[in-house]
């Protein structure tokens, strides 16, 4: 994450009953010989994973959440009592993400039978699309659903309305004269994906709104913890940890016809360095930036538009003037324009001007003599 979420971030009450439910379930799996009401707790979350049911609905064609939770139990009574032991007491040692951030293991569910697995996959993908949206459920937390938890995720002293993972892209365009229920919000991206760790599913640290760009387009079901060369790596924890003060952003080539931007770390710590690169390597955060950043006299003129040295020279220093967390926050590629400003301030400005002018006069000659036959 570019930048760690607030500490006073409110977690979804409808995952943490959620999540419950599904350690209870686990629990009383390992012991029970059918399958049977007593597998799920005597609450209104149990009560309503219990009753949403096909055979409760003759409508429903496809399995809903018992007929999920079924599946799951009888691949578990083909699994060794010390595997279902062991499941359960996996789910529960590994409640606290922080630690597991610290010391990943993307193996954790190695040892159950792949139907099991596939199973338990399955159940994960139905409890975070489906299950999460039963009113019961909303009732019994609160009755905050998905969209209240995300307009109060985004108010503007907490995490504001700008992705913390790239700090490029709004979560979600916010309408006036809309209601919360009608507003469109960003997805929740599970940090752990689901199809590999669904033991996290529903868990309430391991979903966050995150910009689509980020979401759907760069991560999709991209491991954290496992590079494509299925070698371990480590990734920033986004309750505590964060990437903004490692970057680096340098100039390359200031006085050629092209000049780049290229990012960097300015760190040596080797885990730090790991997690730099999961980060990049999850949300491709380097060919975005230097994307962004293809054109640098298109980029001086669209953001300060200089008549003469003395207005070009002024107007970078003035941008490159320290710029307070909240905005740097709160406000599209503000970060990274900022961390280009100072410096392109820090850098021969006479050479980039010079340079930038000749590349102007350039495009303007052909203009005209294309103007002119």
């Amino acid at each position: 994450m570019l930048f760690k979420l607030h500490p006073d971030t409110p977690k979804f009450q409808v995952f943490v009953l959620l999540n419950q439910e599904l350690i209870y379930f686990l629990n009383k799996s390992i012991n029970q010989q059918r399958f049977g009401r007593r597998l799920f707790s005597y609450t209104r979350v149990g009560k309503a994973c219990w009753e949403n049911s096909k055979a409760n609905d003759l409508s429903v064609k496809n399995d809903l959440t018992r007929d999920k939770f079924q599946k799951l139990f009888e691949n578990l009574k083909r699994e060794i009592e010390t595997n279902r032991q062991q499941l359960h007491r996996v789910v529960i040692d590994n409640q606290d993400l922080s630690s597991f951030f610290s010391t990943p293991d993307p193996a954790l569910l190695s040892f159950l039978r792949p139907e099991t697995f596939k199973a338990f996959k399955v159940l994960a993908a139905h409890l975070y699309g489906a299950t999460k949206d039963l009113q019961p459920i909303i009732d019994a937390a609160g009755g905050a659903n998905i969209h209240s938890h995300f307009e109060a995720f985004r108010i503007d002293t907490l995490n504001g309305n700008i992705c913390k993972a790239c700090g490029m892209e709004k979560l979600a365009p916010f309408r006036a004269n809309i209601g919360i229920e009608n507003q469109w919000r960003a997805d929740y991206d599970h940090q752990l994906c689901k199809s590999k760790y669904p033991l996290f599913a529903v868990h309430p640290d391991n979903l966050i709104p995150l910009c689509d760009v980020c979401n759907q387009d760069a991560k999709k079901a991209k491991d954290l913890f496992v590079a494509e060369d299925t070698s371990l790596r480590y990734s920033f924890y986004p309750f505590s940890e964060e990437a903004h003060s490692y970057v680096l952003l340098e100039i390359d080539n200031l006085k050629d016809p092209n000049p780049s931007v290229k990012v960097s770390w300015n760190t040596s710590d080797s885990i730090c360095i790991s997690k730099l690169d999961t980060w990049d390597n999850i949300y491709e955060i380097k060919n975005r930036v230097e994307g962004e950043f293809r054109n640098l006299d298109q980029i001086i003129e669209n953001e300060i538009q200089p008549e003469n040295y003395t207005e070009f020279e002024h107007e970078i220093s003035r941008k490159a003037r320290a710029i307070s967390d909240s905005i740097l926050k709160s406000k599209t590629w503000a970060y990274w324009y900022h961390k280009f400003f100072c410096v392109l301030d820090s850098i021969d400005k006479d050479a980039f001007w010079e340079r930038s002018k000749f590349v102007q006069s350039m495009a303007m000659d052909g203009g005209d003599y294309i103007l002119l036959g």
